[in-house]
């Protein structure tokens, strides 16, 4: 998992962010910077990238002009837009946060938590078809411990913050995942999460209908549960 392939950048030529970066003559071409961990809350370029690149697209696309995203990113959002990053690069957890809120903006209609949720789902499936999760479908745990362990392993290796939790239920809610130290973990990255889980979830226990739910019980907690059919 540590050993993720390099991370493109969204442009090379003819880059989407060229018109907004600070440094408009360098070169098309450029080989990825290594960002060291942020002095905040990050994430991982990895997980970034998505993100990155469907905001790209909505310039490209004429969706999305460099004027309204210069109101809506802070300047320096753009170190992180203009160049390929490596896949062990981190960036700051507020970067993606404003990123994203962008793309919910435009692309979230008037669904914009179902839209994280979407973008969740689809990153798990990723995983799943890189085969990412074939180290934990050998094991004899029950599918709920799976795509718990999953959801944890995978979330140290994104996040420079916060702790996940597995904890075992019984019944119709057979496990939740529980975050803590994340105060600083933006609303869209908790229902991003939802999406994760479920696909996941669903994808461990042979395609049962699954059901995930979140809350903020606390300003530095996160409780996702889990309901099955």
């Amino acid at each position: 998992m540590r050993s993720a392939p390099r991370v493109s950048a969204p442009g090379g030529r003819g880059n989407a962010f060229s018109s907004v970066s600070p440094h408009p003559s360098a070169p098309a071409v450029r080989l990825p910077i290594s960002y060291p961990v942020a002095g905040g809350p990050s994430i991982k370029a990895t997980g970034f990238q998505g993100a990155a690149d469907d905001l790209a697209r909505l310039i490209k696309n004429g969706r999305l002009s460099r004027a309204q995203l210069e109101k809506k990113l802070l300047p320096q959002d753009f170190v992180y837009l203009d160049k390929p990053l490596a896949a062990s690069s981190w960036v700051p957890v507020d970067t993606y946060n404003r990123v994203s809120q962008v793309l919910g903006e435009i692309e979230g209609g008037g669904d914009v938590p179902g839209y994280f949720r979407a973008r969740g789902r689809r990153a798990a499936e990723r995983l799943h078809k890189a085969g990412l999760y074939k180290q934990f479908d050998a094991n004899s745990e029950t599918w709920g411990k799976r795509a718990g362990k999953i959801a944890t392993t995978l979330s140290s290796v994104m996040y420079n913050f916060t702790r996940w939790t597995f904890e075992s239920k019984e019944g119709k809610h057979p496990f939740e995942i529980v975050i803590d130290d994340a105060a600083e973990f933006p609303e869209s990255l908790r229902f991003v999460g939802e999406g994760f889980i479920e696909y996941t979830s669903r994808n461990q226990s042979g395609g049962r209908s699954v059901r995930v739910s979140s809350e903020r019980v606390t300003p530095s907690r996160i409780v996702f549960t889990v309901e099955v059919d």
